[in-house]
């Protein structure tokens, strides 16, 4: 079965298409069935929890930083976790949220 992104790589730039060719495309949108996601909602609650997991030990690390007297060490332990915090958050919606989040869109 034609994909959408298989059609765009035989016709080639949408600018330069034909009245016909902007339809037939239109035509497989609806008919082509999407790509599955690459993660199920399931998968998408572990890797969130794994994110979770990994926050809680960075910032372990940070307070027995924080603790020795080490600020400038466990504030980058700190962002970590942070940033595991804010990863989870966005596994929780699902992949399209997950990978914008992931690749800063």
């Amino acid at each position: 079965m034609l994909t959408l992104d298989q059609y765009r790589d035989d016709h080639g730039n949408p600018d330069t298409w034909s009245a016909a060719d902007v339809d037939s495309y239109l035509v497989i949108g609806d008919i082509a069935p999407p790509a599955p996601l690459p993660y199920t909602h399931a998968e998408m609650q572990a890797i969130a929890a794994d994110h979770l997991l990994s926050a809680a030990d960075q910032q372990a690390v940070a307070d027995r930083l924080t603790a020795a007297g080490h600020e400038t060490a466990a504030g980058i332990w700190r962002r970590g976790a942070r940033e595991a915090r804010e990863l989870a958050a966005a596994a929780r919606w699902g992949y399209p949220h997950y990978e914008a989040v992931l690749n800063g869109w």
